[in-house]
Formats: structure tokens, C-alpha cells, sequence
């Protein structure tokens, strides 16, 4: 009797059947092979960029590029070399645009070889008029100015929502463009544009318009959401060093007062685009979002736990039978997302 009550206990033990003897073998979650890969967005690392006269904190892999200009029209680039879509763009000042295409005919009748008849007039004079006629005088400034191709081109260049002004005079634009590779992108866009003063000749306002403290973050259309926080926080951290700042002509007050500002300034207007960025409307982020998924094949849900939002395969709400990721709602299309469920 003895041995035939062993032997069921150690059937009983062998099984997991039997209550508080031996270990019982855990049910397997829903949750427990879910594959999540981090965007790459979310995961980023920052490093140090400082050339002497600026620094600033940039994505790890990404590069700095400073044209050869003086320290008025100072300039640079921060860009991933693997997709350089993804970038944002610097510049203290640009100058030599008129304001009319009659201004602009009549220098170019008179000097033909000077920058006035070249560059397209900034009609009106906002940061919108100033985005609109770019193309042409990047591609001036890239040959005269760069001697190569510096600047980007936005190929039908179309305002979806003014964000209103920021601190530094111009307004902050949300903006739809082609890049030259025909990637569909997405950008924030600000630039201040200052009539300094009116000139009459042959009837004509000759006198030349400057426009200061350009600034343009840029990333693919349905990318844009999730790498505007990255490129607008490199921009928050742009100090100008002692050197930079005496090499200022001090005439050129409304730079150098923004300069010698500088932490503080690029801390407000960082903050001020984010702000406003987080203010947009959002109608059209949720049926961009929603297209692209459907065109990529992905689905979109979030975790019931931490609220991140997620990217998951095709067919994956279908196939899942817990409780820990459930549908996206619409307002979700919105917020960057923390990942990829993967296969």
C-alpha cells in the first residue's frame, strides 16, 4: 500500500498536479513572445560636437558641416549621413533678396552680374514668402557661396499650418515638401525677415531686405512626428563660444544681441517650437499616419501599462489573445511612437 501511494505521489509531483509538492508549471502569457524592436528615435544617443566656436549636442553617427562663411552669415548643417532627409539646418543671417520682382529686373537690367538681379524677391516679407522662392536662391547660394550642394531644395513647398511667431520675430511653419529624391517630407520652418530700410530709385524700393536666425528641422513625412522632439532638443543646446561672439561686427546689432544670448535664446525658442508643435492641429498627422501604415503594412497599438505606442506587424491584433496591447485610438497617430512589434 505503502509503495502504491509513492508511486501516485510521484505521478502526481511528475505532472504538476499535485498542490504545494514540487513546482507548478507557469502558464505561458500572451505578452511573454512579444517581439519589440525600439525606433530608432527613441533609442538615440546624443554626443559633443565643438568646433572652437560652436557646440552643441547632436545624434551619435550624425555630422556637423559649417560652410566657409564669415561669422554674420555663420551656418550649419547637422544631418545622418546614412539618410541626410533627416536634419536640421542653422543660419544667423542672409541677405541681398529685394522686394519686388521690379526691383529685381531693374538691378539686374542695371548689374546684371550682382547678387540683387539673382536672387528671387521675398514677396511678402515673412518667413513664408522667404521659403517660398528657396529653391532658387539655395541653388545661387550653393554655387557662388559653397561652391557645392549645401543647402537642400524643397520642391513644392506648401505651408499645412502657420504655428504662429516665435521669440526671435518670425513665424514657426509647418511645412509639406519633396526632397530631391522624391521622399515625401515633413519640416518646421522659421526665419525673421527685417526691412531695414527703403531706397527710391526709378520709382522703385531698391533698398535690400535681411533676414535673420534661420532655422529648419526636417525628417521624412511620416517620420517627422517622431524625430521633431531629437532636432528640436540639438537645437536647445547650441552655445556660441567667447571667440565666435568678438568676432562679431558689433554694427550687426540684431545678431549680436541674439548671440551673446545664446543659451538662453536657443533654450526659449526650442521650447517655443515645441510648444507650438505640440499645439498643431493634429487632423492631418492622424491620416497621414494612418496611410502610411496601411501602405507599409503595419498596424498601430500601444501598451495598456506605460501608454507607449507601438508599430506592430500586419495581422497581429488578430493573432493576439491578450490584454497588455490593444488598438490604438486616433489621438495615438499623434505621439511618436516607442517601437516595432516584430514577428
Amino acid at each position: 500500500m505503502k509503495r502504491k501511494v509513492l508511486i501516485c505521489l510521484f505521478v502526481l509531483l511528475s505532472l504538476g498536479l499535485l498542490t504545494g509538492c514540487g513546482d507548478k508549471k507557469k502558464a505561458e502569457s500572451p505578452d511573454d513572445n512579444i517581439k519589440i524592436v525600439a525606433s530608432e528615435a527613441k533609442a538615440i544617443e546624443y554626443e559633443d560636437y565643438d568646433n572652437g566656436l560652436i557646440s552643441l549636442k547632436i545624434p551619435k553617427g550624425w555630422k556637423v558641416e559649417v560652410p566657409p562663411v564669415d561669422y554674420i552669415h555663420y551656418t550649419f548643417k547637422v544631418y545622418n549621413p546614412e539618410n541626410p532627409n533627416y536634419m536640421f539646418i542653422f543660419g544667423l543671417k542672409q541677405e541681398g533678396f529685394l522686394k519686388s520682382e521690379k526691383a529685381r529686373k531693374k538691378w539686374a537690367s542695371l548689374y546684371p552680374d550682382t547678387v540683387f538681379g539673382k536672387l528671387s524677391p521675398i514677396v511678402p516679407q515673412t518667413a513664408e514668402g522667404f521659403y517660398k522662392v528657396w529653391n532658387n536662391n539655395a541653388k545661387l547660394a550653393n554655387q557662388i557661396d559653397f561652391k557645392y550642394e549645401f543647402f537642400p531644395y524643397f520642391n513644392d513647398f506648401t505651408v499645412v499650418e502657420n504655428l504662429g511667431k516665435s521669440n526671435l520675430g518670425g513665424d514657426i511653419l509647418r511645412a509639406n515638401y519633396n526632397s530631391t529624391d522624391g521622399k515625401p517630407m515633413q519640416g518646421l520652418f522659421t526665419a525673421s525677415v527685417y526691412d531695414t530700410g527703403k531706397y527710391v530709385m526709378f520709382g522703385i524700393d531698391m533698398w535690400p531686405l535681411n533676414v535673420y536666425n534661420i532655422i529648419m528641422m526636417t525628417a521624412p513625412e511620416d517620420d517627422f512626428i517622431n524625430w521633431q522632439p531629437v532636432l528640436d532638443y540639438s537645437l536647445s543646446t547650441i552655445q556660441f563660444s567667447d571667440t565666435f561672439v568678438n568676432g562679431f561686427n558689433k554694427e550687426e546689432k540684431q545678431v549680436v544681441a541674439t548671440v551673446q544670448a545664446n543659451q538662453k535664446v536657443y533654450d526659449q525658442i526650442s521650447d517655443m517650437i515645441m510648444d507650438s508643435w505640440n499645439k498643431r492641429n493634429t487632423s492631418s498627422d492622424i491620416i497621414s499616419q494612418k496611410r502610411s501604415d496601411a501602405t507599409l503594412g503595419y498596424e498601430r497599438v500601444y501598451d495598456t501599462e506605460t501608454g507607449d505606442v507601438y508599430k506592430a506587424y500586419n495581422g497581429f491584433t488578430d493573432s493576439y489573445h491578450g490584454n497588455k496591447y490593444q488598438t490604438a485610438t486616433d489621438d495615438m497617430y499623434t505621439k511618436a511612437i516607442s517601437g516595432y512589434i516584430e514577428k
